[in-house]
């Protein structure tokens, strides 16, 4: 027999409200947030490699950046998108078998953590391998300095509000 989901209730019967946030799920319940979303990330990201390039490139900064932004931005999302649709699979299945929700318990359980930390490190597996492999490409750094910048973006840049709960 299926065990599912029941949508936790307050004392007096009625449904919690759950803070939503900047948590994965708003971009999906609030399509609006995608155009805060998307400049953010692009700014964040570029941050990022131009750090990367001045520390391990050295040399051509702007000219390696310009070559590289939009596809580290783009896959940047896509391993976001993917990471949060795991984090997604794990609340369904969190709440079939084990009838509790990972994204309301991301820091105050055990499993729920796992999955979250699980799903974080997996968006930054992810952004390491897509900016490694296919972003960093026809940059003018050699293979070391490449994978360097690509592990730079990975950590700087993992999806870590996957950690913020939805429930306060």
């Amino acid at each position: 027999m299926r065990r599912y989901y029941k949508a936790p209730y307050n004392h007096d019967g009625s449904k919690k409200v759950f803070n939503m946030g900047f948590h994965p799920t708003f971009l999906f319940i609030f399509p609006s947030g995608w155009l805060i979303s998307l400049p953010f990330n692009f700014v964040i990201d570029s941050a990022v490699l131009l750090l990367g390039f001045k520390i391990f490139g050295k040399e051509k900064v702007w000219h390696n950046w310009k070559k590289s932004i939009v596809k580290s931005w783009i896959f940047g999302y896509i391993a976001d998108l993917i990471a949060t649709f795991l984090l997604f699979l794990f609340e369904y299945l969190s709440g079939v078998i084990l009838n509790t929700s990972v994204m309301a318990y991301t820091v105050t359980r055990p499993i729920p953590c796992i999955c979250t930390v699980i799903s974080v490190l997996f968006a930054g597996v992810l952004i390491y391998v897509f900016n490694a492999k296919i972003a960093l490409k026809k940059t003018e750094l050699d293979d070391k300095a490449k994978k360097k910048v690509a592990l730079l973006m990975a950590v700087l840049t993992m999806p870590y509000f996957f950690l913020v709960p939805i429930r306060f």
